[in-house]
C-alpha cells in the first residue's frame, strides 16, 4: 500500500486500517427537537388585532386557528395597568379589554358561520356512511 495525498474517509497512513474498512469521520451528536414536547410547552402568543370587516372576510377555518391563538394566551401578565394599556396593536393576555373584545368579535362572527365538524364528528359520519352501503 502507498500513501497518498488523498484524504478519504480513511487515512491510508495508518497500517492499522485497511483500504476496504473506510472509517467514517466523527460526527457530532445533534439534538433532535421533541414536536410533542415543544407543543405542549406553553408558548408566550401574540395574536394581532383584527377588526370586525377583516374578520367576516377571513375563512372559518382560519378563524378557528384564531379562536385556538387567543385561547392560548396566558390568563395574566404581571404587568401594570399603565403598561397593558401601552400594548397596542397586540393581543398577548387574556385578563385585558383587548382580548376580551377580540373574542367576543371572533365569536359573534363564528355564529354567524356553517358549522364545521370536529373529529369525532367526522368519524360519526363516515361511519353511518359505511353502515348505510352495506
Amino acid at each position: 500500500m502507498s500513501t497518498s495525498s488523498y484524504k478519504g474517509y480513511c487515512d491510508l497512513a495508518d497500517p492499522t486500517q485497511s483500504a476496504s474498512q473506510p472509517t467514517a469521520p466523527p460526527t457530532e451528536a445533534v439534538p433532535i427537537p421533541n414536536k410533542k414536547a415543544a407543543a405542549a410547552a406553553p408558548a408566550s402568543t401574540t395574536v394581532a388585532a383584527k377588526t370586525l370587516a377583516e374578520l367576516e372576510a377571513m375563512h372559518t377555518g382560519s378563524l378557528m386557528s384564531r379562536r385556538k391563538a387567543l385561547l392560548r394566551c396566558p390568563d395574566t401578565s404581571r404587568l401594570s395597568a399603565q403598561d397593558k394599556a401601552s400594548l397596542f396593536g397586540a393581543i398577548q393576555f387574556k385578563d385585558t379589554q383587548v382580548w376580551q373584545n377580540a373574542y367576543r368579535e371572533l365569536k359573534s362572527v363564528l355564529d354567524k358561520r356553517e358549522h364545521l365538524p370536529n373529529k369525532q364528528e367526522r368519524k360519526a359520519q363516515r361511519q353511518a356512511r359505511a353502515k348505510r352501503r352495506r
